[in-house]
């Protein structure tokens, strides 16, 4: 029986948020979690997976959680290549530390922010080394502004270690994400050794694998990936076509991953109120109305190449 893949998110999640405590070896095998920082306990806050997976309903399959500090934890699988994923993680942990503050609360209540993601793709193709940890340090002195950001980047595409050469936790967890699909034989035993939480991860993996349900899901879930890298590779390539390649590369790539329709809706959102500064509840309403893809895509370009709201508005009318 061949294991799901874990670079899809479906699969992902299905592993981790009904088991914390792999959630909880996973993270700690990474070397910010080490000594006094090991994190004792997580309480998965959205364990939940939509029922319809399709590329209608492109929800986000991120995994929210806390440790027994009060600290927020955000853990995702991201299988499309963006070279806006770190404005995409910087946005999200922005999110969730805002809301950490209830009104009237001090600024001293606000609780660390970590933000672990593994992508599927390469984001900084100058650079071989497959963590990345950021943090906000002064530029010259590496004076650290706040412990509360923390952001760790593993690019599955750099992650080159065979399995006879693995040697620490993290890269035991990299290689089993990495290579799930194709592991089998003596190598899933001798992984299955390393640790009683890898041995537990692959025997759950084969539970999920071979579940019917799951099954469609997985299926569905990578179909609409299919589905969205090809209406994204489209609104691309006419983007291109009328000379706008940087417009709807920030477009697009700003449509996280959704599915072709929801992605677009999505990119027009955030192009639209991080381009001019405002809101727009009403206008993405009248947006939301359109299910031509092709109409969609054109407005999507606008939304990246528009001087101006007006002549936005002006475009769509």
């Amino acid at each position: 029986m061949k294991l799901f893949s874990l670079t899809v998110d479906f699969a992902f999640k299905a592993l981790f948020a009904p088991n914390p405590d792999l959630l909880i070896a996973l993270v700690n095998s990474f070397p910010s979690f080490q000594g006094q920082n090991k994190v004792i306990t997580l309480t998965v806050l959205n364990p939940e997976i939509p029922k319809e997976i399709s590329s209608e309903k492109f929800s986000i399959l991120d995994i929210r959680a806390e440790n027994e500090k009060g600290e927020s934890f955000l853990i995702e699988m991201q299988a499309f290549p963006q070279s806006s994923f770190p404005k995409r993680a910087l946005y999200y942990f922005a999110k969730v530390y805002s809301r950490g503050l209830k009104k009237g609360e001090k600024y001293e209540n606000l609780k660390k922010v970590y933000s672990i993601n593994f992508v599927k793709k390469s984001i900084w193709r100058e650079y071989s080394q497959y963590l990345s940890t950021f943090r906000l340090l002064e530029k010259d002195r590496k004076i650290l502004l706040t412990e509360d950001l923390e952001i760790h980047i593993i690019e599955l595409e750099k992650f080159l270690a065979s399995f006879e050469n693995l040697q620490t936790d993290l890269e035991n967890w990299v290689y089993l994400l990495k290579e799930s699909s194709n592991l089998k034989g003596e190598a899933m035993k001798i992984l299955e050794k390393k640790s009683p939480s890898l041995k537990k991860a692959i025997s759950e993996l084969k539970n999920i694998s071979r579940s019917p349900k799951s099954r469609e899901l997985y299926e569905a879930r990578r179909k609409a990936e299919l589905d969205y890298n090809s209406g994204i590779s489209g609104a691309y390539s006419q983007g291109k076509a009328e000379g706008l390649e940087e417009g709807i590369e920030k477009g697009i790539e700003k449509g996280i991953e959704k599915g072709i329709e929801e992605g677009i809706y999505l990119g027009i959102q955030i192009n639209l109120e991080s381009r001019f500064n405002v809101q727009t509840d009403s206008l993405m309403q009248k947006i939301r109305k359109i299910k031509d893809i092709d109409k969609l895509k054109k407005i999507l370009i606008h939304s990246s190449t528009a001087k101006t709201l007006s002549e936005f508005k002006k475009n769509q009318r």
